[in-house]
């Protein structure tokens, strides 16, 4: 069973992302604050909501900065197809079906737990990318790598361009270790 709070805190520096998972029948409602520094002076709360399909496929994402103008809303039909608030298409993230927000560990959960993996086989997947500090999207490859599982955590090798890292998860998919960026704490 997911647990309903889930903490992660940044490897370095100041901040805390606090997410709740809330389980439908048929989706699953994900609400997220993250708290950190943008750099030495500035301080900022970015907040974030996904509504999943139950076979953790995004069908909506909404994120803004608190204390900011502007926010994205986007909305998908689970098909690689993605709409603006407005109900216009966006051509640029046609055949993604993931995501991943630049300042979470919680996205990896998504192709983890919605793909099905041998190890050391890499899956490689389009992802509509989100940088949560200047409110963009485009599109990137990513790749996950099953490398080990042992009953209650496993390691994903997860490359993005240039960027790789190995991230350990729980038997849930939710990141426990991601080296040099979140580590989850136990509640």
């Amino acid at each position: 069973m997911l647990p309903t709070n889930v903490i992660w805190k940044p490897t370095a520096g100041v901040g805390y992302e606090h997410l709740r998972i809330r389980e439908g029948s048929n989706r699953i409602h994900v609400n997220s604050m993250v708290i950190g520094r943008l750099d030495d002076a500035t301080l900022t709360r970015i907040q974030y909501e996904m509504v999943l399909d139950s076979n953790w496929v995004t069908r909506e994402v909404s994120m803004g900065i608190m204390g900011e103008e502007g926010a994205l809303h986007l909305s998908s039909d689970g098909k690689g197809n993605w709409t603006n608030e407005t109900g216009e298409p966006i051509s640029e993230l046609f055949g993604c079906i993931d995501i991943d927000i630049s300042c979470t560990p919680f996205t990896n959960t998504l192709p983890i737990r919605r793909l099905s993996y041998t190890q050391l086989e890499p899956q490689y997947i389009q992802v509509a990318y989100f940088s949560a500090h200047e409110l963009t999207y485009r599109q990137v490859q990513q790749q996950y790598t099953l490398l080990e599982s042992k009953g209650d955590s496993s390691v994903y090798r997860y490359l993005a361009g240039t960027f790789m890292e190995n991230i350990t998860v729980d038997s849930n998919g939710l990141v426990l270790i991601y080296p040099e960026l979140f580590l989850r704490e136990q509640l």
